[in-house]
């Protein structure tokens, strides 16, 4: 080899090429073991926000009314006295009633806001609800089996969908009343109409619900309620004070 310098430059050259070839090997293996790692990450890491967006939740609330006038309908509720809202739109019970005790449980997942590019929101979804106590609106109803009557001028052009609310407006008042003469007539049986009609009162349109009852053909009110249509909150009216309570 000493004799032959060709030979031996040959050999080295060959050999250099040799080591590089197997370093080049060993870094392109390193990179593909890093990408695979990275891989794997990423797929770990979604597979945990999918877990925390499925997560179930379930608590007790009293139940306030559904709302099924929107794109999403929706139920709402109170806890503490802070109202709260879920989509409802999986659920077609509509069986609950004001004052109602109930267990709902409930994930987070997407709506889609119409009108706003379609944007994505996360909300409260509705798994399931089941009453697990009778508020006094399912009480009176067990109790006093009578529907309430009610009337309003023709020229009001109310509909259905109001009217019910209003309906259920005024039974919730009855059923929670403190009025002494009221609730006689509820634990007689006798029958409970109320008339309906509008008000401005202070620059506010108010929904106004005469209860009594008739006797000789004469309409008998003993109690006025306001329903106030912008802020959805219904008052009872001091006729001595000639003022407004709030009734929760």
């Amino acid at each position: 080899m000493k004799n032959n310098p060709i030979l031996f430059l040959s050999i080295i050259t060959l050999l250099s090429f040799v080591l590089q070839s197997c370093e080049n090997k060993t870094k392109s293996t390193a990179g593909i073991k890093k990408i695979n790692q990275n891989k794997s990450d990423t797929k770990q890491t979604g597979a945990k926000i999918i877990q925390a967006k499925e997560e179930v939740f379930k608590d007790t609330f009293e139940f306030v009314e559904y709302n099924d006038d929107f794109d999403y309908t929706s139920i709402q509720v109170k806890k503490e006295n802070e109202l709260l809202g879920f989509v409802n739109d999986k659920n077609d019970d509509r069986s609950l009633l004001r004052g109602d005790i109930c267990e709902i449980q409930w994930k987070k997942d997407t709506i889609y806001v119409a009108g706003d590019g379609d944007t994505p929101m996360l909300e409260d979804w509705l798994i399931s609800v089941r009453k697990i106590k009778d508020g006094n609106v399912s009480k009176m109803r067990k109790e006093y089996k009578k529907e309430l009557k009610y009337h309003w001028s023709k020229e009001d052009n109310y509909s259905q969908s109001f009217l019910d609310k209003i309906y259920l407006l005024t039974e919730y008042y009855i059923a929670n009343s403190k009025n002494e003469l009221l609730q006689l007539h509820i634990k007689n049986k006798e029958q409970i109409n109320y008339s309906i009609e509008n008000q401005k009162r202070e620059d506010r349109d108010f929904t106004i619900m005469g209860i009594g009852y008739e006797f000789e053909n004469r309409s008998n009110i003993f109690q006025w309620l306001y329903y106030d249509n912008e802020n959805g909150k219904l008052y009872e009216y001091d006729l001595p004070n000639d003022a407004l309570n709030e009734f929760n």
